[in-house]
């Protein structure tokens, strides 16, 4: 079964949609990864837990992103949950200007071999074990590799086109 995308979108339903799903408050999370072109990240909204057997998280990457590339050439990613003090880093990777130095600020290590952000309140190491085309994305698995998990920190939402905790 599946559906015939090829047919021309409703405007109406189009924005619709996008304001029921603006309307969803969402975990805010940072994708980082090395490969052959350095260190790469992006912030997303797109991803979630998968699994506990095998553990496994999923993340939405769209193929025109750089980080499509990275992870088709390592097959590998830190999932960063954010923490609310990482809302400039979620800013910074959210946005196309100075991606050069989008690793400049925040307090970075190496997790399995991959950027990860200390100030996040979970980093987890994945191995790309699955994927799949929908749409203008590409979906992938990942095995949880490692798990560093950070106590005490409040998260960081997206809704409305804003960063939020669950105190606003």
């Amino acid at each position: 079964m599946s559906a015939d995308f090829s047919a021309p979108v409703d405007p109406d339903l189009s924005n619709a949609f996008r304001q029921a799903m603006r309307s969803v408050a969402s975990a805010v999370y940072l994708i980082t990864a090395r490969g052959p072109e350095g260190d790469v990240g992006m912030t997303a909204t797109a991803a979630c837990s998968l699994s506990f057997d095998p553990m496994s998280v999923l993340i939405s990457v769209n193929t025109s992103a750089s980080m499509t590339r990275t992870l088709e050439a390592t097959g590998r990613f830190v999932l960063n949950v954010l923490s609310q003090g990482d809302e400039a880093v979620a800013s910074a990777f959210g946005s196309a200007a100075g991606r050069d130095s989008r690793f400049v600020d925040g307090d970075w290590y190496d997790l399995d071999g991959m950027p990860a952000l200390r100030s996040s309140i979970s980093s987890i190491a994945c191995e790309v074990g699955g994927m799949m085309e929908f749409g203008t994305h590409r979906i992938y698995a990942g095995a949880v590799l490692q798990v560093d998990n950070r106590a005490g920190l409040a998260e960081l939402l997206y809704c409305n086109g804003a960063f939020r905790t669950l105190g606003n």
